[in-house]
C-alpha cells in the first residue's frame, strides 16, 4: 500500500515542479509586426493595443527606404529594404493612449500610422 502512494506523491511534487517551471519559463509576448511597403504601414490602422513588454517590430518589405519616426520617444531610424527595425517594450515605454507613427521620406503620400498602446 505505501508504493501507490509514494507514487502518488512523486506524481504531484514532480506535476509542482512543470507548473513552476512553465510558470517562470513563460515566453515573453510576441512582437508585434507592422509591414512598411509601398507608401503604406500595414497592421497601423490604428495597430492592436500594445501592452507592457510587447515590442514592436516594423519590416520593410518594399523596394524603398523607409523610416520610421515616432516623435514621443524621440525615434527616428531608416528602414532599408528588406531590414527590420525593433522597438523593444514599446507598451512599457509610452503611457496609454495613441500615437503617431510616420515615413518622414513618404509622409507627403500618406504614410502614416497609429500606434496604440493599451491602458492598465
Amino acid at each position: 500500500m505505501r508504493r501507490p502512494a509514494a507514487r502518488l506523491i512523486l506524481a504531484a511534487v514532480a506535476l509542482g515542479v512543470l507548473v513552476l517551471a512553465a510558470a517562470v519559463l513563460r515566453e515573453p509576448p510576441k512582437p508585434y509586426v507592422v509591414t512598411a511597403i509601398d507608401y503604406h504601414f500595414h497592421d497601423a490602422h490604428p495597430t492592436a493595443p500594445l501592452a507592457p513588454g510587447r515590442d514592436l517590430v516594423v519590416k520593410n518589405a518594399g523596394s524603398n527606404v523607409h523610416n520610421v519616426t515616432i516623435a514621443a520617444l524621440g525615434i527616428v531610424h531608416d528602414v532599408a529594404p528588406g531590414d527590420e527595425f525593433r522597438i523593444e517594450d514599446i507598451g512599457g515605454r509610452l503611457a496609454p493612449g495613441s500615437y503617431t507613427l510616420i515615413c518622414r521620406f513618404h509622409r507627403d503620400r500618406g504614410m502614416t500610422g497609429t500606434i496604440v498602446i493599451a491602458g492598465s
